[in-house]
């Protein structure tokens, strides 16, 4: 189990309960948790978490102008492509109304989203203006397929996780925070990033393997 933790993290994956449930629970002991710490610091990491109870991830315990570069960089990456994502689940939330939540544990239907989106001439204007800014998005008569290609999009980056294939439920990951954390920072603080000031917060990563950062 130590050996699969650690080629998560350093996979750059965000921990949670609802993608790497065994994994979560693995780091509830405060034993291994601290073994695991000790681990990565011998690296270079650190081991960071999302709030209280959100998901574990690595960043850097010491970053350098390298770090900094890198950390630019991805927060570009973060605004143009994974920003959008956040505006595509408002529209997730709203055609689902008081079925679905914005957070992680969310269920997203599938079937259920298509016919809703499909039904309602707003979201359907909404979902044509988006889409073009979304990850794994197209142009295609159909409208279920598009929102599949979204959705497996965002399962690939560990947004969200195919909770049951054949119903096509998606459930909103743990990563989902930091999104929201890193966006808001991005709208408050984009001009500080780009003087390479230090984010309030001390730590972001990305999901590429290797690159959790801090700044």
């Amino acid at each position: 189990m130590f050996e699969k933790l650690i080629h998560e993290l350093l996979r750059g994956e965000f921990i949670c309960e609802y993608r790497f449930q065994a994994l979560f629970e693995f780091l509830q002991n405060s034993e291994q948790r601290s073994d695991v710490e000790a681990w990565v610091e011998r690296i270079g990491y650190r081991l960071s978490r999302l709030g209280e109870f959100g998901a574990f991830y690595l960043s850097y315990a010491h970053v350098d102008s390298e770090h900094r570069t890198a950390i630019r960089q991805q927060f570009k990456e973060i605004k143009f492509t994974h920003g959008p994502r956040l505006q595509f689940l408002s529209l997730v939330q709203q055609a689902q109304q008081d079925d679905f939540l914005l957070s992680p544990g969310g269920l997203i239907d599938l079937s259920r989203l298509s016919e809703r989106v499909g039904s309602n001439p707003k979201l359907m204007d909404d979902h044509h203006a988006m889409a073009p800014s979304l990850k794994g998005s197209s142009v295609t008569a159909s409208l279920h397929d598009n929102l599949k290609r979204i959705l497996d999009g965002m399962a690939n980056d560990g947004y969200v996780a195919l909770r049951n294939p054949e119903r096509e439920i998606y459930m909103v990951t743990g990563k989902i925070a930091y999104l929201h954390e890193v966006c808001a920072f991005l709208l408050d603080h984009e001009p500080t990033v780009e003087r390479e000031e230090a984010n309030p917060q001390g730590h972001f990563a990305s999901n590429t393997a290797g690159s959790t950062h801090e700044v």
